[in-house]
């Protein structure tokens, strides 16, 4: 299976033209969508981005989501992976939206909750918005801003990938044991990632 990763988007039109781009180049089967679709708009905003998409969609709020994001999400095409795990094309994906507290606005959740949530997801695929700590998780002066509880989760259900946001800074890609980490950068700014979960290959795009 091709996935499309994106994140950040932030409410940026050009983005669905340039998933409708990378689309004509490469065939993927699903877009994963980590949060930050809105820059603090509607689920309708949500909604209309998403159903621009050229194929099936998973997605999951950022914490620059209001909480009305996950219903447009819902009322889209795309499956609401908020706390969710659902199976498709033979892989089981786990989601969870927003970010471990400390930011009055938008969505968030305990390292525990987030823990106990994905700890028993074992070799699935993690569709996140905040990051495990120290994995693709620093900003510039070197503080790590990612979830302990999602890190103690990554060890224990040993994902087979995890795709995450939020820290625009760390854009990239990262192997560790058996799980490919993915950060595609902000797709506002034009960043996007392809991966193949046969090959376990990552192409980061900069479009």
């Amino acid at each position: 299976m091709k996935i499309l990763a994106l994140a950040d988007i932030h409410g940026k039109e050009s983005v669905s033209y340039m998933v409708q781009e990378i689309y004509g180049m490469e065939k993927f089967d699903l877009i994963l969508i980590a949060g930050d679709i809105t820059d603090f708009g509607s689920g309708e905003d949500a909604r209309e981005i998403i159903d621009s998409m050229p194929t099936h969609v998973m997605a999951v709020p950022g914490n620059c989501d209001p909480v009305n994001v996950i219903k447009g999400i819902e009322k889209s095409k795309a499956t609401n992976l908020h706390k969710n795990k659902k199976e498709y094309m033979g892989y089981e994906f786990a989601g969870l939206g927003g970010v471990n507290g400390g930011f009055n606005m938008g969505i968030t959740f305990s390292d525990e909750f987030a823990f106990q949530f994905l700890k028993d997801c074992k070799g699935c695929i993690f569709l996140l918005h905040q990051p495990p700590y120290g994995i693709l998780d620093e900003v510039p002066g070197g503080k790590h801003i990612g979830s302990r509880g999602i890190k103690k989760a990554v060890e224990l259900a040993r994902p087979i990938l995890v795709v995450s946001g939020h820290v625009h800074e760390a854009r990239g890609y990262k192997k560790i044991g058996d799980s490919i980490f993915v950060n595609p950068g902000p797709a506002k700014h034009g960043y996007a990632a392809i991966i193949d979960t046969e090959s376990m290959k990552v192409n980061m795009l900069d479009l």
